[in-house]
């Protein structure tokens, strides 16, 4: 019989960050999260159609607020802004962003 080689299975450990859960406005064409602290953009993306968006973050970023901020592209409405959300941390491996 010949000889197997057999590799150990490893478990994936947690790894750990912020996870944003937007249910945008149905005028909202794109969203921003932006680090409250230094202003950096750290995620921006167009909204999908339904309004339901998912997307995580450096845990540093989810603990010290961050600005969430909604607009349309064609200037008819302002921008809303949230200021200050903190993001729940969650295991990234067990999270379903939908894409």
């Amino acid at each position: 019989m010949p000889n197997l080689i057999t590799a150990p299975i490893f478990e994936k450990s947690p790894y750990m960050m912020g996870l944003l859960e937007l249910d945008a406005d149905p005028a909202a064409e794109r969203f921003a999260v932006i680090d409250r602290a230094s202003l950096k953009l750290l995620w921006q993306k167009e909204v999908p159609a339904g309004g339901q968006v998912k997307c995580l973050v450096r845990p540093s970023y989810a603990l010290s607020g961050v600005l969430v901020m909604i607009l349309d592209d064609n200037q008819e409405y302002n921008a809303k802004v949230a200021d200050g959300v903190t993001l729940p941390l969650v295991d990234s491996h067990t999270v379903n962003l939908g894409y």
